[in-house]
């Protein structure tokens, strides 16, 4: 019978993929050298080529998620043993000792030059929509523990290791809990009919949105975040939002009006407009926009534009940003942030940007809220 897929199993077999991308792999074993799994079965019988193992061998719940629902996303922390077996080349290349002891030196030294220059990674799933954040953290094991973990590995001869914290694995539920709405406004009503907690806000009560403010965006820090802003209405009536609440139809298509995204940073630089989509209960991630310039260093609310580099174009438009809508649904909601990829670069000692795929951080700007509901 067949084990099913899980984010656990995923997530250690892509740092396992990563490592075979982004270690050169050794001259006698140039493919799957990289295994997981204990030691001592991976390895029971005598070595016959150069390989680097690891061994996932003890896991830990995360102590600040305790008040996590039955149908969230757990989060824990995965201890992993990386054990180099070597063996002795006859012909090394360039006159250099190949000796096994050496070129477990050379593999584990790898090892620890990938995850010194990359200890944070975005992992993507094999679901769509999956992304993993994991850091790797360099712990010690004292002689005690040592002798304890190799005790239980049969006939496998203790070879040097390194171990590392992953920090954090997920583990998803087979039923995700419903997810909530973000708050949009503030105003008080009381209700006797839950039915009704969806429907729209009586005229007569008075309601707070939270209004937008200036903001300038320091591009001289290489770390800097970007900001953005909704920008709508017509020429010389301009107005700023960081959230809107939209009404369409009670039945019949949704019709939502395009909507200027303002966006501050350096206009050299391309962004990327991220976010998600609530639909049934359940936030899905959009389809990524990218290649998105700044429009200006400094989102001045005194001083609205006319046009803007980016138009998020409604469910009718000619480019339909809002992917996974569903027409069947009474109200959505969509969050939005600007992101910025960038990696950094040990020889200049600077940040680079750079696409998602080689990007070591993400940063994100503050989000704006879309609320769509029938009315």
């Amino acid at each position: 019978m067949a084990l099913i897929d899980t984010s656990l199993a995923n997530i250690c077999d892509e740092i396992r993929n990563y490592m075979l991308l982004n270690i050169v792999a050794p001259e006698d074993n140039a493919s799957n050298w990289i295994t997981v799994g204990a030691p001592g079965v991976n390895y029971e019988s005598s070595i016959a080529k150069n390989a680097l193992n690891l061994f996932f061998y003890r896991f830990e719940p995360f102590s600040f998620a305790a008040d996590a629902l039955p149908g969230d996303v757990q989060f824990i922390k995965v201890f992993c043993i990386v054990t180099a077996f070597g063996v002795d080349i006859e012909t090394p290349l360039n006159g250099l000792d190949a000796s096994a002891g050496f070129n477990e030196l050379r593999m584990l030294s790898e090892v620890m030059r990938l995850f010194q220059e990359q200890p944070i990674m975005m992992l993507e799933g094999k679901t769509s929509g999956q992304k993993w954040h994991t850091q790797f953290i360099p712990r010690p094991l004292a002689d005690e523990q040592i002798n304890q973990i190799w005790s239980t590995q049969g006939n496998t001869v203790y070879r040097p290791s390194l171990v590392y914290e992953i920090a954090l694995a997920p583990i998803e539920p087979e039923l995700m809990v419903k997810q909530s709405v973000r708050v949009s406004a503030i105003g008080t009503q009381a209700v006797s009919d839950m039915s009704k907690h969806n429907n729209l806000w009586p005229d007569d009560k008075e309601v707070l949105f939270f209004p937008p403010s200036s903001i300038e965006v320091d591009t001289s820090n290489l770390q800097w975040a970007p900001a953005i802003a909704m920008v709508t209405g017509l020429v010389n009536e301009r107005e700023s939002h960081l959230t809107l609440n939209i009404e369409v139809n009670a039945v019949g298509d949704v019709i939502i009006p395009d909507i200027d995204i303002w966006i501050a940073g350096d206009p050299l630089k391309d962004v990327s407009l991220v976010g998600q989509l609530l639909l049934n209960d359940q936030w899905l991630d959009i389809d990524e926009l990218n290649n998105i310039k700044a429009d200006t260093h400094r989102l001045n609310m005194n001083a609205l534009p006319n046009v803007t580099n980016f138009t998020l174009q409604g469910v009718n438009g000619a480019n339909n940003h809002w992917s996974n809508f569903d027409q069947s649904l009474n109200h959505w909601q969509l969050q939005l942030f600007a992101e910025r990829r960038i990696k950094f670069d040990p020889q200049t000692a600077t940040w680079n940007d750079v696409n998602a795929s080689e990007a070591e951080m993400r940063i994100r700007s503050n989000p704006v809220l879309i609320t769509v509901i029938r009315n």
